[in-house]
This record gives structure tokens, C-alpha cells and sequence, in this order.
């Protein structure tokens, strides 16, 4: 059985507010997205790597960053959606196997480290899907949106922000895709289907620096941690 990645990079990147594919933005002199696929190919889990772009976005990653890198794992490349989780199911429709692992990754999350796919990978088999998260350390507020107004502060132990790689049983993830699009089910992330039909779903402590590249302001922030890690070494 291999083990896949698939990696979301089909944005359109409203909130980064550049024309540009944000998957090309450089980080450091480098395109974003090489930070996330450097990671998945050099991880000794991942057998191979589904790429999920938009159409526009094909010629200049395949020659920008796919031929320059000679990423010899990104077996596929295929078009995205309009929302993440079309993405995620082109993705999905384009292993042809029913058997194995497969890893979900945002390509906009480029500081993920090896230990992430590692340890998601190493826990599929106890569970149906696995979590990458951070407790949440501010105070929550239940808030009643019609009025604005505070109904109560809530046990902020309980709650968790999510994250990726989430990692799941591929035969599984792929029949709660299939389900969800035949009956128009809306989710923002993967494991929102396995708790939707019933998975069992675990978390592994992420990290606070493994931040989406959402607007310009994260951009600078994923700077200053690399730049701080890179003066460290």
C-alpha cells in the first residue's frame, strides 16, 4: 500500500489580495509552495504527491517550481474547484487506488515540519483520521450574532484550532467525498466529513508556527520564523 499526499493549491487567493497565484508569491526568495513540497518530497512516508493548482496557475508551476526542483514525488497535477473541498475530491478522484494512506496539506502552510507527516501517518491505522491542532489560548466568547451581543465565555480547554496534514485512511476519505458530494454535504475541512458520518477522529499537537499564508501580514510572519530559524541553525 502507498502512501499519498495531496497537496491544496488551488486558492485564489482573494484575502492575499495579489493577482497572482499566492502559491508563486516568493518567501524568501523562493516560491511558497517549494517550502511545502520540499517537505512532502523529502519525507520518507510520502510515496507520492497529488498537486491540486488552478488551470491558470499549470504552465508557471510546472516550470517555476515542479522542473526547477525536479520534484520526482508530484506524480499528478490536477485542476481545483471553486471551494477547498472540490479541490480536495479532484484530488482524491485522481488516485486510482482504494487502499493506503493519504495526507491532506494546505500548500499555503509552508512551515509544517517532518514530525507532522510522520506522526499523522503513524497513528491512521488506530484511527480513522488524524488532526494536526493547537489549543486555543485566548478567552472565548459564545456570541449571538444578530445582536452582537456575549451569551457566555466558554471552557476554552475544550476547544482546538485545526491545522494540516490531516491524515486518513484513503479508502475511507475517498467514500465520505463521494457521499458528501452526492448529497451537497458543505464542509471547510477534511475531518469535518469523518465526524459528519460517524469517524473516529484524533488529534496530534501541531504547532503555533505551521500559520496559512492567508493575507500579506502572515507572508511577513512566516518570514521573521524562518529568518529566526535560519539565524539559529
Amino acid at each position: 500500500m502507498k502512501n499519498f499526499a495531496i497537496i491544496a493549491a488551488a486558492g485564489n487567493g482573494e484575502r492575499f489580495c495579489d493577482s497572482k497565484s499566492k502559491m508563486l508569491v516568493p518567501l524568501l526568495g523562493k516560491p511558497l509552495l517549494s517550502y511545502t513540497l520540499d517537505k512532502f518530497e523529502e519525507s520518507e512516508k510520502i510515496d507520492e504527491i497529488i498537486l491540486v493548482i488552478r488551470v491558470q496557475d499549470r504552465k508557471l508551476i510546472e516550470k517555476e517550481i515542479i522542473e526547477r526542483n525536479n520534484y520526482v514525488k508530484v506524480k499528478t497535477i490536477t485542476t481545483g474547484g471553486s471551494t477547498r473541498q472540490e479541490s480536495v475530491y479532484n484530488g482524491l478522484m485522481a488516485i486510482k487506488e482504494e487502499d493506503g494512506i493519504v495526507c491532506i496539506h494546505d500548500g499555503a502552510r509552508p512551515l509544517l515540519k517532518k514530525r507532522m507527516i510522520d506522526e499523522t501517518i503513524k497513528m491512521v491505522p488506530l484511527f480513522d483520521g488524524i488532526v494536526l491542532a493547537v489549543p486555543i489560548v485566548e478567552t472565548v466568547k459564545k456570541v449571538n450574532i444578530s445582536e452582537m451581543l456575549v451569551e457566555k465565555t466558554v471552557n476554552r480547554d475544550m476547544f482546538w484550532i485545526a491545522q494540516t496534514p490531516q491524515t486518513f485512511r484513503l479508502g475511507k476519505i475517498k467514500k465520505y467525498y463521494q457521499k458528501a458530494m452526492k448529497e451537497n454535504i458543505q464542509v471547510t475541512d477534511d475531518s469535518a466529513l469523518l465526524e459528519y458520518y460517524g469517524g473516529k477522529v484524533a488529534i496530534v499537537h501541531g504547532s503555533e508556527e505551521n500559520i496559512k499564508i492567508t493575507t500579506k501580514v502572515d507572508l511577513l510572519l512566516a518570514e521573521v520564523i524562518m529568518s529566526n530559524h535560519l539565524f539559529n541553525k
